[in-house]
């Protein structure tokens, strides 16, 4: 018997300007999936908060793609878990 598992992923920031960079220009999509996103894997709600400005983010995605990354790792990316039983969030790492 074949086991089906399903994730589920969830943007919390503008769905207009992520659908807008969707259709211009994917790499803005991209990177904007990974400032403000949450899905459910194995029933533990994991989300990705990026401290930093997306603007900027974006710009520099636009213009020269290596300092956006420049830009991921020194304002770092903040993985949070939830289980569901716990209403308590657990930060796993900070990149």
């Amino acid at each position: 018997m074949m086991q089906i598992s399903r994730y589920k992923i969830q943007y919390e920031g503008s769905v207009f300007w992520l659908i807008f960079w969707l259709i211009f220009f994917f790499p803005i999509a991209f990177v904007l999936l990974l400032t403000d996103t949450s899905f459910v894997a194995n029933n533990i709600t994991y989300s990705i908060h990026y401290s930093g400005s997306r603007f900027w983010l974006g710009f520099w995605v636009l213009f020269f793609f290596p300092v956006a990354f420049l830009l991921l790792f020194l304002n770092g990316l903040t993985v949070s878990t939830q289980r569901p039983e716990s209403e308590n969030f657990e930060t796993i790492d900070r990149f």
